[in-house]
């Protein structure tokens, strides 16, 4: 019976899992290339702050993962999570600075998704052979 409890755990912590992923590769492949995209700091503050709320919704469910996962994930996870972390406080530094168009800004954001992407590697499944 306790076993079968925590093959459930687990499964439901690997599900959790699964969307906090799914969430970040949205973040890293679809909002980040939008907003970074355009030269206009306006419509990337613009565009950043539509989507904040998901982003925050994302840092949470990154933490409440953090607080179940198995020892085998933690590094891997944290790494995730700090991840996320920078790009949301990076992104929010280049918002606030959206009407002086501060170019260092940009370069902190596109430093902070190149991290995420590295990140989120350790998620890919492997390479079949």
């Amino acid at each position: 019976m306790l076993f079968v409890r925590r093959r459930r755990a687990r499964k439901a912590w690997e599900t959790q899992l699964a969307g906090a992923v799914a969430e970040s590769t949205w973040l890293a492949h679809e909002l980040l290339p939008a907003a970074l995209s355009t030269e206009n700091a306006v419509t990337r503050r613009d565009v950043w702050l539509a989507s904040r709320p998901r982003v925050g919704a994302l840092e949470n469910r990154l933490n409440q993962a953090m607080a179940s996962a198995p020892a085998d994930r933690l590094g891997s996870l944290a790494q995730l999570r700090d991840a996320v972390t920078d790009v949301g406080s990076t992104m929010d530094a280049d918002a606030a600075t959206a009407a002086l168009g501060d170019r260092e800004s940009v370069g902190a954001a596109r430093q902070a998704q190149r991290q995420l992407e590295n990140a989120l590697r350790a998620f890919e499944p492997p390479p079949e052979t």
